[in-house]
């Protein structure tokens, strides 16, 4: 009888023991874990933390899981914030592309329209209208080989071919390209004298289109009798290049949107009603030179000009920081 007694005692005892076990699981193991895998599943599905519930609050993580959960957290919340501002960015984009692109498809249409409605017959106005047309065209082939090219830059699917070359031979370079345009614009363009030779280690092929577009925002931007000075300084691990113009000048408020993609300052306060421009060519100077750890610096003043200035480095240690850098870089 008393073994009986033990027997039915240890049974008791045993699911006693297992009753408090299913207790103590369910409210501090098995809650947590359900609660857990919800957490994981809002986080996976793209939730950000100001948008998870209260129990996630009510969680204690710690240790190793506690550091992957919040390790987890962080990288989903960047993820959707990445994916956020690149649909904005394409939206934007979008709409910024629609309305450029019309304006000189508008403008070709139209002159095209105009000669088969009957202006053919004219010589003079078809060849005018012709001409008319070839520009409007001419601007939109630029412009698309622009959106193309800013497009790689952006997305890093360019390769920089970094080396050693005078910067003063490029700038006399540039100004050869542009000495018929500052002819045809009135401007005389020149550079300083001295120094007769900088040695920079950059691309060459990109620092000469930052060059011709800066050059040729100096010349298109300008006044007729106008000028352009180009000036090379030899600084201690640097050489500062500064192409100065007497243009109109750039009002203070637009100075920090003009590397923008499409912005244009107000043409009615800068002089410019008859100058195209499609507004990608200093948008592709910021990150060609930002491949470069280098940027513009701009000084202006409406009625006296304007003054970019940006900096290259005169060696591979200068540029990347360390000695071991290769010299051709996949910017990825």
């Amino acid at each position: 009888m008393a073994q009986r007694l033990i027997v039915l005692m240890l049974i008791a005892a045993t699911v006693i023991i297992y009753m408090v076990t299913w207790v103590v699981l369910e409210f501090v193991v098995f809650r947590d874990a359900i609660k857990l895998r919800e957490l994981m599943a809002m986080l996976l599905k793209g939730t950000t933390t100001k948008d998870l519930p209260k129990v996630r609050y009510n969680l204690k993580l710690t240790g190793t899981v506690g550091r992957d959960i919040r390790l987890l957290q962080k990288r989903k919340e960047n993820e959707i914030e990445k994916l956020h501002e690149m649909a904005n960015f394409r939206q934007q984009f979008i709409a910024d592309i629609s309305h450029e692109l019309k304006t000189p498809i508008f403008a070709a249409q139209g002159y095209v329209h105009t000669l088969l409605d009957g202006a053919m017959e004219d010589k003079e106005v078809r060849q005018k209208f012709l001409k008319k047309s070839a520009k409007s065209l001419d601007h939109l082939d630029r412009m698309v080989h622009d959106l193309l090219e800013l497009s790689q830059i952006e997305t890093g699917n360019i390769i920089m071919m970094f080396d050693h070359f005078d910067i003063v031979q490029l700038i006399d370079e540039v100004i050869d390209d542009f000495e018929q345009l500052a002819f045809k614009s009135d401007v005389e363009i020149k550079r300083n004298k001295s120094p007769k030779e900088a040695i920079v280690f950059a691309d060459f092929t990109r620092i000469k289109q930052v060059m011709q577009n800066l050059v040729s925002n100096a010349i298109k931007y300008n006044i007729k009798g106008g000028k352009v000075n180009i000036s090379v300084t030899d600084l201690a691990d640097k050489v500062l290049i500064s192409i100065k113009d007497t243009g109109s000048g750039i009002p203070q408020e637009d100075i920090d949107k003009i590397f923008n993609r499409f912005y244009r300052v107000d043409k009615s306060r800068t002089k410019m009603k008859n100058r195209a421009s499609n507004g990608l060519g200093l948008s592709i100077v910021k990150h060609l030179l930002g491949n470069h750890n280098s940027k513009v610096e701009v000084e202006s003043e409406i009625g006296k000009g304007s003054v970019f200035s940006f900096s290259l480095p005169k060696d591979k240690a200068v540029l990347h920081g360390k000695k071991d850098k290769p010299e051709e870089l996949d910017i990825i």
